[in-house]
Formats: C-alpha cells, structure tokens, sequence
C-alpha cells in the first residue's frame, strides 16, 4: 500500500489516482486478497502482535494519506474545508467496506462501488462535502 501510495504526487488528480488504486485492489487482485484482509482483521481482535501490527499499518496509512492531502491542499489541488487527516480517515474507512463487500460478496460490481466512493472523494476533495465538527459555512454548499 505504501508503494501504492508513494506514486501520488500532491498536484496529481487524486480522482485518477484513487481510481487506478481501486481497479487494482478491487478488480485485479484476487477475491482471496480481500477475504485474507478479514481474516487478519479477526486475528487482530484476538492477538496482540497481529493487533500490534494491524495498528501500525493503520497510522502508517493515515499518516501517509494525510501528509499527501495536506500538500495537495497547500498547493491549492484540493480543498481546504475539511481537515487532510479527517479526509485520510475516511479514504480508509471508505476502502476498508470495499475489502469487506469484495470478501462477502461473491456478485461484488467493483466498477460501480468503486465509481460510488469515487464520487464521494470527488465532492470531499472538491470542498462541496465538509467534514469539520463545527461545519465549514457557506463555502462548502456552493
């Protein structure tokens, strides 16, 4: 993931990207790829070195994810309405449901689910969706 991720530049069209990254995990990689995600995901809740290890993949994804975001928002390339590490969250949050209906869901229409996160994405980075705790203004409804 974090080869994945090292890829993206600030200025790049995270739309783009994020779409390549979900044609390759959703799509390409194998159906076993997400069910092994679960599986590790249910160790982690029974042991700690597995726990201990799920725990550091998360901060390094956030951690990446934010940093990324927050150059691309210096930069101007996506909005600053809503805080970079809150969008990183929610990337995350949003992929992991991906993993979870790609390991569930033998009739899983990636091209359609991806399309769907894909325009949430869209309107978040774009600043039509906000995500601060005491609202974003008028900004982000325009």
């Amino acid at each position: 993931m974090a080869s994945d991720l090292s890829v993206i530049g600030a200025g790049d069209d995270f739309i783009a990207a994020f779409r390549e990254l979900g044609r390759k995990h959703f799509e390409d990689e194998p159906r076993e790829r997400a069910v092994l995600c679960l599986e590790i995901w249910a160790e982690a809740t029974r042991n700690r070195e597995v726990a201990a290890t799920a725990q550091e993949f998360e901060r390094d994804l956030i951690a990446r994810l934010t940093d990324l975001i927050a150059a691309a928002q210096a930069n101007g390339s996506v909005s600053p309405l809503s805080e970079a590490r809150d969008i990183a969250v929610l990337i995350a949050t949003l992929a992991d449901g991906l993993f979870v209906r790609r390991a569930l869901l033998p009739d899983f229409d990636a091209d359609r689910e991806v399309r769907h996160v894909l325009t949430i994405l869209g309107a978040l980075l774009k600043g039509h969706i906000c995500l601060s705790q005491g609202g974003c203004g008028a900004e982000a409804s325009s």
